[in-house]
C-alpha cells in the first residue's frame, strides 16, 4: 500500500483512492437503499458507512503520524487513540441498535463499505499486476 502523498505505480494501492472508493460505494449502497427499501434502510446504510469511513480515515491519519516519526515515541500513543476510537464506535453502534434508531442488516452493509473498498482496490490492483505479465 501506498501512502496518501506518494504516486502509485501499476499494482500498488493508493489510500487516497481507497477512501474515494469508499465514499462512492457508500453513496451507491445508500441510493440502492433509498430506492430498494426506504429511507430508513438509505439512512441505516449511510450512517453505517459513515461511521466506517471516518473510523477509516482517523486510522489512516494516525498511520502516517506513527510511520513519520520515531516508532517508540508515538508506538504507545498510537495504541491509545486506536483503542478509544474502537471504544467510541463500539459505543455509537451500540446506542444505535439499542434505540432501534436504525436497521441492523442495513447498518452492517453500510459497515462494511471499507471492506468492499479495499476488496475492490486489491483486486483492480492485481488485475493490473496480472495484465502486465
Amino acid at each position: 500500500m501506498v501512502a496518501s502523498g506518494s504516486k502509485a505505480s501499476a499494482g500498488e494501492v493508493s489510500l487516497t483512492k481507497i477512501m474515494a472508493l469508499n465514499w462512492l460505494l457508500l453513496a451507491v449502497l445508500t441510493g440502492l437503499g433509498w430506492w430498494g427499501y426506504s429511507g430508513f434502510h438509505a439512512r441505516s446504510v449511510f450512517i453505517g458507512g459513515a461511521i466506517a469511513n471516518l473510523s477509516f480515515l482517523l486510522l489512516k491519519r494516525d498511520l502516517l503520524r506513527l510511520f513519520g516519526g520515531p516508532l517508540e515515541a508515538v508506538k504507545p500513543l498510537f495504541f491509545m487513540r486506536y483503542y478509544l476510537r474502537l471504544s467510541v464506535v463500539v459505543g455509537v453502534l451500540f446506542l444505535l441498535v439499542k434505540y432501534q434508531l436504525v436497521h441492523i442488516l442495513a447498518l452492517l452493509v453500510g459497515l462494511s463499505t471499507v471492506l468492499l473498498g479495499i476488496g475492490l482496490a486489491v483486486m483492480v490492483a492485481a488485475r493490473s499486476i496480472y495484465s502486465t505479465k
